[in-house]
């Protein structure tokens, strides 16, 4: 089983920027192709959400190479109380590495987003991500730690630290050729949060210059960002994998204006779950 790691979102749409998930059909032997859809209850970015709290589809279609380049397309879709849209594409391209003995693992990869002008998502601010990570596997404990810089024009940099930890069941329902896989995680993000004043000014809230004031000095500034509590379940037979992600975000150092609900960040604990249907060809 090889690790696979899209950046699909951190900045919410697939998990993102760092989230793992184990692929059980793909392999570093061959070259592949990938078609996969998933369904997301709860569009976040770090735990901050739009006011109508948008959910998200997004078909996406990839090439992985068999000496660890990939590149992928996401379309996403998003619906709320007052639209069902298409919304944004992403195009990624990456690396995935690993040594042999299959005790570390690593991910480079460049992202670019493509959003429709009229979407409010939180995450519509950034354009561009390039990001960085690596894991050191063992039977107890995964570690992985990664960072990431994202421009809107502005430019944000993050990190994040994450602990996991693989519980597997083979032949559950055929003799040879299914497997369940279980991921408990835990993952703390940081970053700053220049994206936020991108995003007030693109949305036109900044019409008080105390708040554009506010919002400017403490966007600036490194904080942490989120916790994010996840179980990966991975059902995998033959080339399809069926992956349910039920997961709970804490965002932290949320910005606020006083006397100025509008113009803060929206966020509070949320639970959303993402189910993904993956086919290997």
């Amino acid at each position: 089983m090889s690790r696979f790691l899209p950046i699909i979102f951190c900045l919410s749409f697939c998990g993102t920027a760092f989230s793992q998930t184990r692929d059980t059909a793909a392999t570093q032997e061959q070259t592949h192709f990938v078609v996969s859809a998933t369904y997301n209850s709860g569009l976040n970015y770090y735990g901050r959400v739009d006011s109508l709290h948008s959910k998200g589809f997004y078909p996406t279609i990839g090439l992985i190479l068999k000496n660890g380049l990939y590149a992928t397309s996401t379309f996403v879709f998003i619906q709320n109380s007052m639209v069902d849209q298409y919304a944004a594409t992403l195009i990624e391209g990456g690396y995935n590495f690993s040594n042999k003995k299959n005790t570390w693992a690593g991910n480079l990869s460049a992202s670019r987003y493509f959003y429709q002008a009229d979407v409010s998502l939180v995450q519509s601010a950034v354009k561009e991500v390039v990001s960085a990570s690596l894991t050191s596997m063992n039977r107890v404990v995964n570690v992985t730690v990664g960072a990431n810089v994202k421009w809107s024009g502005n430019t944000d940099v993050g990190i994040q630290a994450g602990l996991d930890h693989i519980i597997k069941f083979q032949h559950i329902f055929t003799n040879d050729k299914d497997v369940i896989v279980l991921d408990p995680s835990v993952n703390v993000f940081a970053g700053t949060q220049n994206f936020t004043r991108t995003y007030y000014q693109k949305k036109d809230f900044l019409v008080f210059p105390i708040a554009e004031e506010q919002v400017t000095a403490n966007s600036r500034q490194f904080n942490l960002l989120s916790y994010e509590l996840s179980l990966p379940i991975v059902y995998g037979y033959k080339k399809l994998n069926l992956i349910i992600t039920p997961a709970y975000v804490l965002p932290q150092r949320l910005l606020t204006i006083p006397d100025q609900p509008a113009l803060s960040e929206r966020g509070t604990n949320l639970f959303y779950l993402t189910a993904t249907a993956k086919f290997t060809l």
